[in-house]
């Protein structure tokens, strides 16, 4: 559910006792409920974003490094240095499986 229709669930919650006439007090304790559940909820939202930033980060870290080994060697044109990265990057990938 996205916070737009948490905040429009909440406000119809707030009129629907308002009109039942439920005291003011009632009212606000339900608001601050649903304000406290839905800044839970986007917490724990953020939480996750931030952690899957950080493991694209680190996957960008390694394939730069890769490219940057890869470079390295095309442009020495050695045929075996390319080999050799070549097989140390194949190594490296069947660890990260």
């Amino acid at each position: 559910m996205s916070k737009k229709e948490k905040a429009l669930k909440t406000q119809e919650k707030v009129e629907v006792m308002q009109a039942a006439g439920v005291p003011v007090q009632e009212t606000e304790e339900v608001s601050t409920a649903l304000a406290t559940e839905i800044i839970a909820d986007l917490k724990k939202e953020r939480d996750d974003l931030q952690e899957n930033l950080d493991i694209c980060a680190g996957l960008a870290d390694r394939y730069m490094y890769r490219q940057g080994i890869i470079e390295c060697a095309l442009k020495l044109k050695n045929e075996r240095l390319l080999r050799c990265a070549y097989a140390y990057m194949k190594k490296l990938s069947e660890g990260e499986e």
